[in-house]
Formats: C-alpha cells, structure tokens, sequence
C-alpha cells in the first residue's frame, strides 16, 4: 500500500493514500465507521497495480487518522472531504468504487460530476440510508432518543457499535439522492449480497426505473453478505476493471 499523506483544508485533516501509475484512477471510499486500511481497499489497490491504474483511498473525516469528530459529521462533510481531496490531485479520470455508505458517496460524486467518471462500482451502495434504512425504521423512543441527547448507540457485536447521531441524520438531507436532478450516461454496476442483512439485495432496484443512471447494471451475488469482502466475491468484482 502506498504512504500515507495528510491533506489539510479549512482546519481540516485527511489522511490518504496515492499512488500515480497513469491518467486512469481507481479512487475508493470506505463505508461507515470503517477506514482506508481494510480488506477491500487493499485488493483495489492491488486491481490498480496490476492493471497499472493510479489509486487514491481516503479516510473520510471523523475516521481513522483524518480529524474530526464522528457524531459532529455527515455525508455532506464526507462529499466535501472527497470532492476537496480529488480537486487537490487533479484527478479526472476516475472509475469510483464506494462500499455501503462510500457507496452513496460514489453515487453522489458521480451524479454531480460525470465528465470525470469512466465508471461507477457500487459495492451493497447504501444510497439514502440515513432516511430510508435508519429513520424510517427507527421506533419513535429512538427518535425521540437522538433528537434529545443527539445519538442512538447500536451494537453489533462485541468488539463494534454503529453511532447514528442527530447530526448524521439531518445533515446528510441535502445529499438524498431524490435532490439530485442530473444523470450519468456511463457504465455503472451495484454488486449486492444475496445475504446481506444491511442493505437488502433488492434495495436498490428503484435505480434501475429511474432517470439517474442509463446503464446501470445489479450484479447479485449468492451467499455474500454486506461486507463482500470474501476472495471468491472480490475475484467476480475484478472483472469489472
């Protein structure tokens, strides 16, 4: 993997990791409560090696070595950390894989800004979870719970707790993807877990009859989970680059 780098703007600190090869760049995001360190983003970087790509993952503010506070930040935080950053290193030519709640992200940066897109690969893309995974489905004591004390503590097991905070379901609004008007005409494709239990395999169809993407692609995969982190799974998602 390649040295982390730290790029600062207003106040804020993200760390980094580029590697420039050639004008294509596989530019990877993270997924909630995660960072630039695990297994997916390791394999892209090693896709980008061999097929002599440039790579750039990020941790997203309020993750890993980047500053900030988790509960203070939402997708408009993150959008701006990964618009800001491939700004700085005038990245253009992009083929963009987000995971889970990377994967909105992917989608957002695609939507708002095609030109630079040579592809979009989602990986369980959670687009809209705040509002239609969380919000929705959260009882009115929860509701009730983030809107006075400002977060909701979910465990998952014992070693991890997703944090769902005030800031994180209000601020992320202006990022629902029903705000956004324009289109992407280039090659996009989500891969979903037949067994995921966080963003269910069909969540995302509603892309599929809409006017955001014109060559979307689902790719379902039997037996993976949220995470699609499994060798066999990575090695189908291979052959998209």
């Amino acid at each position: 993997m390649p040295r982390i780098h730290f790029y600062n703007y207003n106040n804020n600190k993200i760390a980094y990791r580029f590697s420039k090869r050639s004008k294509k760049t596989i530019v990877f995001i993270h997924g909630l409560q995660s960072d630039m360190n695990g297994t997916k983003a390791s394999f892209f970087y090693n896709v980008a090696r061999r097929k002599k790509y440039s790579y750039l993952s990020m941790d997203l503010r309020g993750h890993g070595l980047s500053s900030g506070v988790f509960n203070q930040l939402s997708m408009k935080d993150w959008y701006q950390d990964l618009d800001e950053l491939i700004k700085f290193l005038k990245v253009k030519q992009i083929v963009i894989v987000g995971s889970s709640m990377g994967g909105w992200l992917a989608i957002n940066y695609t939507l708002l800004n095609p030109s630079k897109i040579i592809k979009l690969i989602g990986l369980a893309p959670a687009p809209d979870f705040t509002e239609l995974l969380l919000w929705k489905n959260f009882s009115d004591s929860i509701k009730k719970k983030i809107m006075t004390k400002g977060v909701h503590k979910k465990r998952i097991s014992k070693e991890f707790v997703y944090e769902y905070s005030k800031v994180l379901i209000m601020r992320s609004r202006p990022m629902l993807t029903n705000r956004i008007k324009s289109k992407y005409n280039g090659e996009a494709i989500f891969f979903q877990g037949s067994k995921d239990t966080s963003v269910p395999y069909d969540y995302n169809n509603r892309f599929l009859d809409g006017d955001h993407f014109q060559n979307l692609r689902i790719n379902i995969i039997k037996d993976a989970d949220h995470s699609l982190s499994d060798i066999k799974t990575l090695k189908i998602i291979e052959k998209e680059f």
